[in-house]
């Protein structure tokens, strides 16, 4: 047979070939739904999870954004504990009189008839005027670093310098700070003085070396008027 009848042959048996092919395939079909009709078995289906276990306790359990959030709700209560400990407090004496400032900040102390309580701490007042007068309350303004950085300090305290401190909050509506009433012996993370650095709105607060207390902010004229209410 020649080369061109043997490929005529195949050909022509090819058609047959996927005629018994495509008749099998239909009788197979139909019998399995005669099985499935006659027989039928449950059937589950189990879906995939896009992400392993691991790999959603690493992506979501574990998510670094997630614990910061929880971290952040966790010290929630704690923060509410601490500000409510750092709320600022009562005044616990009240003024005595009125008193009036002239335009260099000099105001004069109460009359005689005026009865000034005994207090645990007290102010001096500057010294060395002309003829005996009275001096100034020592509170002064303090302005660094080019005229942005203002500060208010208070000179001469003397007595018991808490109670001074928790009235001056009280007047000024300030906290303790985020470290508290910082003083020489405080110390920052890196081994600085804290005070050093200076007070700032999140430490409003001071004690200077030398006794000097120092807060944020040029709260002078709101100082002296306490102070001059006091009787100082």
């Amino acid at each position: 047979m020649s080369l061109f009848g043997a490929v005529r042959t195949v050909a022509r048996s090819t058609p047959a070939i996927g005629r018994i092919g495509h008749a099998n395939f239909f009788a197979i079909t139909s019998s399995s739904k005669n099985n499935i009709v006659n027989n039928p078995t449950p059937q589950t289906t189990s879906i995939r999870s896009k992400h392993s276990a691991t790999q959603v306790k690493r992506l979501f359990k574990n998510n670094p954004a997630r614990l910061r959030i929880l971290k952040k709700q966790e010290g929630g209560a704690s923060t509410a504990d601490k500000s409510s400990s750092s709320s600022t407090p009562e005044r616990v004496y009240p003024e005595i009189f009125q008193p009036t400032f002239l335009s260099n900040g000099w105001s004069a102390p109460p009359p005689p008839e005026v009865e000034i309580p005994e207090y645990s701490f007290r102010i001096t007042r500057t010294a060395g005027k002309p003829n005996n007068a009275v001096g100034f309350l020592p509170v002064y303004r303090d302005v660094r670093v080019h005229g942005t950085k203002r500060t208010t300090l208070i000179r001469s305290v003397q007595g018991d310098i808490p109670a001074f401190l928790s009235e001056l909050r009280a007047v000024l509506n300030l906290s303790t700070g985020k470290k508290g009433i910082l003083t020489s012996a405080s110390t920052g993370k890196h081994g600085g003085g804290e005070a050093g650095r200076g007070v700032n709105a999140q430490n409003p607060i001071r004690i200077r070396t030398g006794g000097a207390i120092e807060v944020n902010g040029d709260r002078a004229k709101e100082i002296k008027k306490w102070l001059a209410g006091l009787g100082f």
